[in-house]
């Protein structure tokens, strides 16, 4: 009896050593990798907490925020202002730059390829969605990444889900369904996609700031993309993609064409509206008679012309 006693002390012991042991292998894994984001942004002031708070769960140490906003414009300092002083937001000063994505993300790179593991540029209407792995440091960690310089990973494309007014709500609870082009399409915005890159490269890029140039890129199940790989390759959605809100509802696409983007220019003509309507925002969405005619009063121009012979 005595025996089996200390036989079952011992099993008892070793049960708990082990445990220990795949305690502190997780924690080294969770905590091995230093992973931040780049993200350049202009009146984005009803979705960056989301955005920043999305990343924090995910696993990401850090980011930096590139202010784009007008000189006398929106704020993000009131907003973030317990990521900041727990220094996981450093906010950059990029405000009034004209077409500064470009600047902002090669700076932001160059000043931390020496200081973190891999880089992530994303736009705070793209959402990291791991299908495999619980978080950022866990999927990176994985031993097919070590020959690679970047993961490309691709969008997958949220519309308005017929939605046609902003709601004070989540961006990831208001628009779930998915768009999928269809399967004989050669649009290369289906094959678009982010870098996530490693450390301290000497980059160029094919396509800026989505390809890298003369690297040894991969996708998420770690196969290496031959070149030429842009712009027709068929998107992988099984291990992670980018959910890209890139139009959301009705009224908050036409606030983006009259404030513009980070990288646009000539907003304010007709021509540029009526184009990024017709190549892109009714590239994903329905059209239907109700979008048009806030369209046209919202933006003051004339799309019936257009668009109203699809229109229901």
């Amino acid at each position: 009896m005595i025996v089996k006693k200390n036989n079952s002390l011992i099993s008892f012991k070793a049960i708990i050593i082990l445990i220990i042991i795949i305690i502190i292998k997780n924690l080294l894994v969770k905590t091995k990798l230093k992973i931040v984001i780049c993200v350049i942004a202009k009146q984005e002031n009803k979705y960056i907490k989301e955005f920043i708070y999305y990343y924090k769960i995910l696993g990401f140490n850090k980011i930096f925020l590139f202010d784009n906003n007008d000189i006398d414009g929106e704020q993000f300092e009131k907003l973030l202002t317990k990521y900041i002083d727990n220094n996981y937001v450093e906010i950059i000063n990029f405000r009034g730059f004209y077409k500064p994505q470009k600047l902002a993300y090669k700076q932001c790179y160059n000043n931390n390829k020496y200081h973190f593991d891999w880089v992530a540029f994303y736009d705070v209407d793209e959402f990291l969605y791991l299908v495999k792995h619980m978080n950022i440091q866990e999927f990176l960690s994985l031993s097919i990444f070590k020959k690679c310089s970047s993961i490309l990973i691709n969008w997958k494309y949220y519309g308005d889900n017929n939605h046609l007014f902003y709601e004070s709500k989540p961006v990831l609870e208001r628009f779930q369904i998915p768009f999928y082009f269809p399967k004989k399409s050669q649009n290369s915005l289906q094959s678009a996609a982010k870098s996530i890159i490693k450390r301290g490269l000497n980059i160029s890029w094919l396509h800026f700031p989505h390809y890298l140039k003369s690297q040894t890129i991969c996708r998420p199940n770690g196969k290496i993309i031959k070149a030429p790989y842009f712009p027709y390759f068929s998107p992988d959605y099984s291990i992670a993609f980018i959910k890209h809100f890139t139009t959301k509802s009705t009224e908050e696409y036409a606030d983006r064409l009259i404030r513009g983007t980070v990288n646009s220019e000539n907003t304010s003509s007709t021509t540029y509206m009526i184009n990024r309507l017709k190549l892109y925002y009714f590239l994903i969405n329905k059209i239907t008679k109700s979008k048009i005619d806030f369209l046209e009063k919202k933006l003051n121009i004339k799309l019936k012309n257009f668009f109203i012979k699809n229109s229901s």
